[in-house]
């Protein structure tokens, strides 16, 4: 019997060891904007790293890589302002100054990070790139459907009791793409997209929603003098349910 628990406890051991690299690639960034909604006020925009779904925020030098990460912010004209991020010990941070009101896209990207070999995840010799989005409503905004931003986009609608999810590629309709929504409480939850690129779920309650997307570029090409076998193009983008 001792020798059986042994060989069972044994194989759990093994199998949390193994998971440990998933684990870690569950990490991801995303954006939250704190500030009072009004013209003339400032609003703090906070990138962070980690695990959302598990409340987990990372600090000091593994936050270093997020240099990287431009943030820019386009108001309801569609002027588009570069945001100067500094690092703190839980986050980097900037802000910006609504001159009018309107809804303010706030956007992020790194298309610079060097070739990553992620053998280990199954995804072989990769070029990483990473979009981030939010918004921030600045008095009293028109609720107008928002335009595509990066190359791999998904916007948000309110619509009744309902968010609409439109996602793009390239500035078109993403059909048939698998995204996960992640609630203030941690749960996940897949959606597919319909043959217009759109989905729609109910919130579970008010608080920071998370919406994780990635798609793979199967065309090999060569960056910084590296030769990669695929592109990974992934967005994440979050949301405030009130």
């Amino acid at each position: 019997m001792k020798k059986w628990v042994n060989a069972l406890s044994t194989v759990f051991i093994v199998g949390l060891v193994l998971s440990l690299p998933t684990l870690t690639w569950a990490h991801g960034y995303w954006l939250e904007v704190k500030g009072p909604g009004k013209v003339g006020e400032p609003a703090q925009i906070q990138l962070f790293y980690g695990e959302y779904s598990e409340h987990v925020r990372e600090k000091g030098a593994r936050l270093d890589k997020m240099s990287e990460i431009k943030i820019s912010v386009i108001d309801a004209q569609g002027t588009k302002t570069e945001v100067q991020m500094q690092q703190t010990d839980t986050h980097w941070q900037g802000s910006f100054v609504p001159k009018i009101e309107g809804i303010y896209q706030i956007l992020g990207i790194n298309e610079t990070r060097e070739v990553q070999d992620w053998t280990k995840h199954n995804l072989g010799i990769t070029r990483p790139v990473q979009y981030l989005r939010t918004t921030y409503v600045v008095g009293n905004a028109a609720k107008t459907p928002l335009l595509p931003q990066n190359y791999l986009d998904v916007t948000a609608q309110k619509l009744g009791n309902q968010i609409l999810l439109e996602v793009y590629k390239d500035k078109q309709a993403f059909s048939k793409m698998q995204l996960t929504v992640i609630n203030p409480d941690g749960w996940e939850k897949n959606r597919i997209t319909n043959d217009k690129g759109k989905v729609a779920f109910i919130p579970a309650g008010k608080g920071l929603y998370l919406v994780e997307l990635e798609w793979m570029d199967k065309t090999p090409g060569t960056f910084k003098g590296k030769e990669y076998e695929s592109v990974r193009h992934r967005c994440d983008m979050t949301l405030v349910v009130e």
